[in-house]
């Protein structure tokens, strides 16, 4: 159906109904009723106060589509309709430079999205020197191994997508101070189930910030910083006994948060 095969036959005085208008244009009634509130179309009313509308409101409404495929609102393509050439380019450039800013956008949000399905997938796009990532690869591989299957997995790909390499130093500064502070205390004397040493391991647990630990998780991870050897050489770095001696204090919390360290399980 076009706009001069439906104009050109007998009765066309009367115009379109609401229905023929939205099989003419491909705009549904809902949008046909919504334009003409916002002032953008204006039907007349014909016999029994049915709207009407006439060729010069389907050249109209044409406009309105294409500002609307341009990502203009009612209040711009009003604006547009209404005025002359000199007076609609300042509007122009402008939505134009609005789509850029969004294009900007979508591509930053489409890269996060691809370093997300890549961390999730268990892909660790680690583009450092040489060594560096063989190491490094080789660590995350392993982690995939044991983990990729949680929930807590896709937790991590999330933040290591959205977090920039600043502020994933500066979680990991955070967590190496906590370690330090713990290796401090067992190197006083202090006992694991002190007062100071819960607290200090209740900010070794948030420190633990790739995903959401609970008390329980914790737990789980203070027997891994034993059992692993490599875990139990870092600590063992900081200061002779101190996987063992926080396991004592990570269980004790635990208790303290009404959990049996025997029946715990990976939340």
């Amino acid at each position: 159906m076009t706009r001069e095969s439906e104009f050109s036959g007998e009765g066309s005085k009367s115009g379109l109904s609401i229905g023929q208008m939205s099989e003419l244009t491909g705009v549904s009634r809902r949008m046909l009723r919504h334009w003409e509130e916002e002032g953008l179309i204006y039907p007349i009313r014909g016999l029994s106060n049915y709207r009407q509308y006439m060729q010069d409101d389907v050249a109209r409404l044409e406009r309105i589509v294409t500002y609307r495929e341009m990502g203009f609102n009612a209040r711009q393509m009003k604006a547009l309709l209404d005025c002359k050439t000199p007076l609609a380019l300042d509007e122009l450039q402008g939505q134009r430079s609005r789509i850029d800013e969004k294009i900007q956008h979508l591509r930053k949000a489409a890269d996060r999205l691809d370093r997300l399905i890549a961390f999730a997938e268990g892909r660790s796009g680690n583009d450092s020197a040489p060594t560096k990532i063989d190491q490094e690869d080789r660590y995350f591989s392993e982690a995939y191994e044991r983990w990729g299957t949680s929930r807590q997995w896709l937790e991590y790909a999330e933040r290591k997508a959205s977090h920039s390499e600043q502020e994933q130093k500066k979680d990991m500064t955070r967590l190496k101070d906590v370690e330090s502070e713990l290796a401090q205390a067992k190197r006083k004397g202090l006992a694991p189930t002190s007062d100071k040493v819960l607290e200090l391991i209740d900010e070794h647990r948030q420190a633990l910030s790739w995903f959401h630990v609970t008390p329980s998780m914790h737990v789980i991870l203070g027997r891994m910083y034993v059992a692993d050897p490599r875990f139990r050489r870092h600590y063992e770095q900081l200061e002779p006994g101190l996987a063992k001696w926080m396991l004592v204090a990570i269980e004790t919390a635990a208790r303290a948060n009404g959990i049996d360290p025997a029946t715990v399980k990976w939340e």
